[in-house]
């Protein structure tokens, strides 16, 4: 076993459910699913953290159900790599998203503001 020392240990992940996005959603309310369109919750958060300057330090990824099922609605799960308590919500994937991003990088982006360029380089994908 090797020890990583991957880039989002400096903030955080947001952990995004995939169940609710490809499988629950379109299957329970399929117009929910029309409104929502073809980008998934963590497809947009992804794309926004790269875009502002905040991918790396934070990510965020799909996972499997996490058991919070609110019909129309996704769950995310927003874990710091601080030790801090993670914080979970269920979101509209198009209405909330834009809070929704400004929540983890709030949780997420406190300490990444912190972090010097001495853990530069420290390991890591670039996914």
């Amino acid at each position: 076993m090797q020890t990583v020392r991957p880039k989002w240990r400096a903030g955080g992940l947001a952990l995004v459910c995939g169940r609710c996005s490809s499988e629950r959603i379109p299957e329970e309310t399929p117009e929910i699913a029309a409104r929502h369109g073809t980008v998934p919750l963590r497809t947009w958060l992804k794309a926004a953290l790269k875009e502002r300057g905040k991918w790396g330090p934070i990510r965020a990824i799909s996972t499997s159900c996490m058991d919070v099922c609110a019909k129309g609605l996704v769950t995310l799960c927003v874990v710091p790599s601080d030790g801090r308590a993670s914080e979970t919500f269920v979101v509209d994937p198009l209405e909330d998203r834009e809070r929704a991003y400004d929540r983890i990088v709030a949780i997420c982006g406190e300490r990444v503001e912190r972090e010097t360029d001495t853990d530069e380089g420290a390991g890591g994908d670039e996914r």
